[in-house]
């Protein structure tokens, strides 16, 4: 099988000289004498004592080895900033919640108890397996999910960085995400196109926030009508970014980094040596201001 990146073409072989991986399995590790890419779609950092080359979600530097680029969403994401919001969407649904994962990570248990607690204000449509309340089940989340004014979007987990199709999806469909995750997503979303869980101290805060919008309807177009993506975000330069990265890798040729040069990763773990135990303990207690005897 045969593909082309830009000025660069690909064949898929069982000796690879470039192995793409990703997070499941260990079925990389067979693999020797060629450029290892991890690519993640899942809320994990790259392990450089592994990999040559990475793709993840997470905000941080490392010369041409490192894309920062959002695998959930697609490389071109500037759409959702072409708004086309009519007074008509006021009209739909109140909240929707549509889950399958009951209890992997904070954000399922969470989620589940803003669920209850905004459930006491209005009916909320939870189609999904968590939460069940409907008669049907979904077949396109978003055609569905157009169809109401709020969707709960909350996160597995959270972290720095880590934003996925939960608040992308309402987004591309008018549907404003009540949002939990990502500490740092006014980093890149306007904070004017959703609501934030991190801007309240509790669940209180962000239902009094919700209801509000609810019952004005000029403040929620408002809100809709905002562009959601800021003009200086990662996200709009993805597909641009993903092509150079992969073909900066190609043109580089077969030359793996020595990603473990001491050989942590595969020997047996040594008894370390006490005198630099003592001089690591004593550097720790120094921070604090503790002595200790020598």
């Amino acid at each position: 099988m045969f593909g082309k990146c830009g000025e660069c073409s690909a064949e898929i072989s069982d000796s690879p000289d470039f192995l793409v991986y990703s997070c499941f399995g260990a079925e990389f590790k067979k693999y020797h004498n060629c450029v290892k890419i991890f690519i993640t779609g899942e809320n994990i950092v790259p392990n450089f004592n592994e990999c040559d080359y990475a793709i993840g979600f997470d905000d941080i530097k490392f010369g041409d080895r490192y894309l920062r680029y959002n695998t959930l969403i697609g490389r071109n994401v500037a759409f959702i900033n072409e708004r086309n919001i009519a007074d008509e969407l006021i009209n739909r649904r109140f909240c929707n919640f549509m889950y399958s994962n009951f209890n992997s990570g904070e954000g399922t248990l969470l989620r589940q108890e803003f669920f209850h607690k905004l459930s006491e204000y209005k009916h909320i449509d939870a189609p999904g397996k968590v939460c069940h309340n409907t008669n049907y089940t979904v077949a396109d989340k978003l055609e569905y999910i157009k169809n109401y004014k709020f969707t709960i979007a909350f996160e597995n987990s959270k972290s720095l960085g880590y934003t996925t199709e939960k608040l992308f999806d309402p987004l591309k469909m008018y549907s404003i995400p009540i949002y939990w995750g990502n500490p740092d997503i006014v980093k890149d979303i306007n904070p004017k196109s959703f609501i934030n869980c991190n801007d309240y101290d509790d669940f209180g805060g962000v239902i009094k926030r919700v209801i509000e919008l609810d019952n004005d309807n000029e403040q929620y177009l408002a809100m809709l009508r905002e562009k959601p993506i800021l003009e200086n975000s990662y996200l709009l330069k993805q597909e641009e970014e993903y092509e150079k990265f992969f073909i900066n890798i190609i043109k580089k040729g077969n030359k793996p980094y020595n990603k473990d040069p001491r050989n942590f990763q595969s020997r047996k773990e040594p008894k370390p040596k006490k005198t630099a135990l003592f001089k690591i303990k004593r550097e720790f207690l120094r921070l604090f201001g503790i002595k200790i005897k020598p």
